[in-house]
């Protein structure tokens, strides 16, 4: 038994490490009818092979995706939307899966604080 928990731990901590985490701004946001509920998102200082980027993705233009009719994709996608309008920054934790294409979005963090 220790040793199914043990390795059920090492699995998820090997998975976790793989996801991309990015801090700055959103360049691009594209949404429409031909990609139904889903949201890419393309964020500055993108590149294929970013430090960010998780390892197996292919970020061709997009950085990230997001499917906005799932449970919390809208606020998500409010989210996303004021940051970009705000130009702020924000930070996008990936899941660390994408079958070939950008990187699904976990989470998503914004903050805008005027002094």
């Amino acid at each position: 038994m220790e040793k199914i928990l043990f390795f059920s731990v090492l699995a998820f901590f090997s998975f976790a490490s793989n996801a991309a985490e990015f801090s700055g701004k959103v360049q691009s946001i594209a949404a429409g009818p031909n990609l139904g509920s889903i949201v890419l998102v393309r964020v500055e200082g993108h590149s294929p092979t970013a430090p960010w980027a998780a390892s197996g993705c292919t970020n061709g233009f997009w950085s990230f995706k997001f499917d906005s009719s799932t449970a919390g994709g809208k606020e998500t996608y409010s989210l996303l939307l004021a940051a970009y309008a705000a130009k702020s920054s924000v930070v996008i934790n990936g899941t660390g899966t994408c079958s070939g294409q950008p990187e699904q979005i976990q989470s998503l963090s914004y903050a805008r604080f005027e002094f």
